[in-house]
């Protein structure tokens, strides 16, 4: 039976990433229908009401939160409130696409010091996205840099999958981490090789495209009337920023949860930017499309998630994974580990892995003579740490899609080479400074 729960989930995954990457089916629909099949096919239909109920369970809040981190990030952005950083950074930057590329790597690791994706995903395509459609830059790349720079730093003490393989370990946090520091801030610095690549790829198409670099810094001129143009509230930008800054202060700090700081910081923006019902419609009419889209994937998500889980097809695929390795390969397990720890990311959440797999792995290995350690710093090179962008599995991967305006496979089949190769990268390095033997 475990055998068949297996060949089940791996069908399920997979057809989920072949339809979503060849758009056969929308993200939600693939996420929703595809895992009910599977259910159905492993004898579980009389209990896809309580899977579902698992599911959406687990992904309610982050539901909630998006639903309004949207609509206050959305608003903000139509009110104008970026306009005074935007034109700094593109001050900065001198209207060169290379210097926007770097200098959207640098904020996604700091804005990636607290460890939560979501937060970077707001902070970073909040201020970054006027700058990129400014410019007539391409909003994947945005996206990909986004995923490189924060990826590396979800591999911090306080990121969720370095605190599970430390717990896993039954070692200190800091003792753990300690090993990894150097590698890292290595490939962090290597990671900007790839940036500037795009940046000067994204210089060579728009030279190519007769876009005037200059017009950026000097543009001036009015421009065309829209809509969202009559929602700017250049005045209130600094009574903006600030209340961004306390919302967002506000959710870090754990004074409100994240999605009531964003519900009231929706509410009091409404409140002091557009107090009229037809301006609220309007905000909504804007931004309404990445709501849906974000959210209907989210709860999508869920039900993936709920049905591999509660039905026992993710620890049925974890010990298969296990036990479908040849002895003779057995030495090579913590290398085999890392160069499929990114596409991992695509089978597991970060507790099936971290506490299903990961355990049965590393005690594996230690019957077989080898470091449980080694294992475990193999899985962080990309598991939900460089790979977290690329999977559904991750709420903030779909938020960044929907501030980003992309589709999700496409934005798979673009980033994962780039994340993909500073996680093997990250592996060499790491096996280099002996941490993994």
């Amino acid at each position: 039976m475990e055998m068949w729960l297996s060949i089940v989930g791996f069908l399920v995954v997979v057809a989920i990433i072949v339809t979503i990457m060849t758009k056969k089916l929308s993200t939600m629909v693939a996420l929703s229908v595809i895992p009910l099949v599977g259910a159905i096919l492993v004898g579980g239909a009389a209990d896809i009401p309580a899977y579902l109920t698992a599911g959406i369970n687990k992904v309610a809040a982050n539901g909630v939160m998006f639903v309004f981190a949207i609509l206050f990030f959305g608003s903000m952005m139509t009110a104008g409130a970026f306009d005074p950083i935007v034109k700094f950074i593109i001050k900065c930057c001198k209207g060169n696409p290379l210097y926007v590329c770097i200098g959207t790597y640098v904020l996604s690791i700091v804005g990636h010091l607290d460890g939560s994706a979501t937060t970077t995903v707001l902070l970073v395509c909040g201020a970054m996205i006027p700058i990129y459609k400014k410019m007539n830059m391409k909003l994947r790349n945005l996206a990909a840099i986004l995923a490189m720079g924060s990826g590396l730093m979800n591999m911090s003490p306080w990121g969720g999958p370095t605190l599970r393989a430390a717990v896993v370990m039954e070692t200190d946090l800091t003792q753990f981490f300690k090993p990894i520091l150097v590698p890292i801030l290595i490939t962090i610095a290597i990671g900007l090789i790839p940036v500037v690549m795009i940046g000067l790829s994204e210089t060579k198409r728009l030279k190519k495209e007769g876009f005037d670099f200059s017009s950026v810094i000097t543009e001036h001129e009015e421009n065309e009337v829209t809509e969202e143009n009559n929602l700017a509230r250049p005045k209130l930008v600094v009574i903006n920023l600030i209340m961004i800054v306390l919302v967002v202060g506000a959710m870090i700090s754990g004074i409100l949860s994240p999605g009531a700081s964003f519900l009231v910081g929706t509410a009091v923006c409404w409140l002091i930017n557009y107090r009229k019902m037809e301006e609220q419609q309007a905000i909504i009419r804007i931004h309404g499309a990445n709501v849906v889209f974000v959210v209907s994937a989210l709860y999508g998500a869920g039900v993936l998630m709920g049905v591999l889980t509660e039905s026992g097809m993710a620890a049925a695929m974890a010990n298969t994974l296990v036990n479908i390795i040849p002895a003779a390969l057995t030495k090579f397990v913590p290398f085999i580990i890392g160069i499929f720890a990114v596409p991992f990311s695509l089978l597991f959440d970060a507790d099936t892995f971290y506490y299903g797999v990961l355990p049965v792995l590393t005690q594996s290995a230690s019957a077989l003579g080898l470091s449980g350690a080694g294992i475990c710093y193999a899985a962080i090179c990309g598991q939900l740490t460089l790979g977290w962008a690329i999977t559904p599995l991750t709420p903030a991967t779909l938020l960044m899609c929907g501030m980003c305006d992309l589709d999700l496979g496409e934005h798979q089949k673009y980033t994962i080479k780039y994340v993909w190769g500073l996680s093997i990268i990250l592996l060499i390095i790491l096996t280099i400074f002996g941490v993994i033997i």
